[in-house]
This record gives C-alpha cells, sequence and structure tokens, in this order.
C-alpha cells in the first residue's frame, strides 16, 4: 500500500535560520525576564505584563508561523486577536477609560478587510470562511465588554458593535450553505 502524501513535504530550513531563531528565542525570554524584574524591582503600574504580551504575539506571529495552516485570513485573525488582548492590557495595567471605545472600532475594521479580501478572492473562500467567522465571534464578545449598562454610554462603540454584527450576520446570511459545509468538513461530522 502507498499512502497518499496530502501535505507537502517541508523543506528543510537553513542552519542560518535556526540559528537566528533560537538566538531571537533568547532574546525575547531575557528581555521578558529582565522586563519583569525591573517592574517587580521599581514597583509601580505592571507594564511589564505588556512587554511580555507583546514579546509573545510577536514571536507567534513572526518567527513561529505554521505554513501549512497560514493564510493571509487566519494570520489576520491572530493579529486581531492578539491586538485586542493588548489593547486590554494597556487599558487595565496603564490607562484605562478608552479601551472600550477603541476595540470595537479596531474589530470593525479587521472584519471589514477581511470580508473585502473574502469576497475579492470568490474562487478561494471556502477554506477561509472559519477565520472570519472566528473574527465574527470575536466581535460578539467584545459587546458585553464594551456596553455594559444601559442606557447605552458610549455610542461609538455601540455603532461599531452594531455594524460589525450586521456584517457578520450579512455574512452567514449569504453563504450559510458554505459556512454549514467548512464546519462539517472541519468537525469530521460528514458533508451530506
Amino acid at each position: 500500500m502507498n499512502p497518499k502524501i496530502i501535505y507537502p513535504i517541508p523543506e528543510r530550513q537553513s542552519s542560518f535560520y535556526r540559528v537566528m531563531r533560537d538566538i531571537v528565542r533568547i532574546l525575547f525570554l531575557a528581555a521578558a525576564f529582565v522586563c519583569a524584574l525591573v517592574n517587580v524591582l521599581v514597583k509601580g503600574k505592571a507594564w511589564s505584563i505588556i512587554v511580555v504580551w507583546s514579546l509573545f504575539s510577536t514571536w507567534r506571529l513572526i518567527f513561529s508561523v505554521r505554513l501549512v495552516e497560514f493564510s493571509v485570513f487566519s494570520h489576520f485573525g491572530k493579529l486581531s486577536f492578539y491586538i485586542v488582548v493588548l489593547l486590554i492590557l494597556i487599558d487595565r495595567f496603564l490607562a484605562s477609560g478608552w479601551a472600550e471605545t477603541v476595540i470595537p472600532i479596531v474589530l470593525f475594521g479587521d472584519l471589514l478587510i477581511m470580508l473585502v479580501i473574502y469576497y475579492a478572492t470568490y474562487d478561494r473562500k471556502h477554506r477561509h470562511l472559519l477565520s472570519i467567522t472566528w473574527l465574527g465571534l470575536l466581535n460578539l464578545i467584545a459587546i458585553p465588554y464594551s456596553i455594559h449598562s444601559w442606557p447605552i454610554e458610549n455610542w461609538i462603540a455601540f455603532a461599531f458593535l452594531a455594524a460589525s454584527f450586521l456584517l457578520f450576520v450579512v455574512l452567514i446570511i449569504i453563504d450559510r450553505k458554505d459556512l454549514i459545509y467548512e464546519l462539517k468538513v472541519r468537525f469530521m461530522t460528514g458533508t451530506k
């Protein structure tokens, strides 16, 4: 029996790339440790948490990319998640009161960009649909974070979250068959 190779055989990384990646890993870990140590010794606001998250995000987005799963959509979705968490950390640990307005604007912009790219590349849309769905769900999760009282005081956040929600609903209505098919394929429940 000859098994069929589904994934391309990965090219061997050059020794220069592996060495550079190891050096960057050591530098990132050392920077994270030094920042945490300085923050503990100096005391004050927990700015080192923001630095550590930024280093982690940079590592995951640039130096630790899974090429089999890589696409503009999946990468952009991960970038959106890391940015939102960074904004929440900055809001909680350094300067509070602004992220509740900024996060819905960022998420709406990200969703709009992904939808434009999605419909511009119509022939390849099936495999990217779940990345957009995850970003839409991230928008839904942001609703209680940005709007926590009634009557709503933060109208800017409400407007952008409502626009994101409407974009997401329109996507689901237009591509519901493709989305159901992708969910069946991803979760192996059959394709019928």
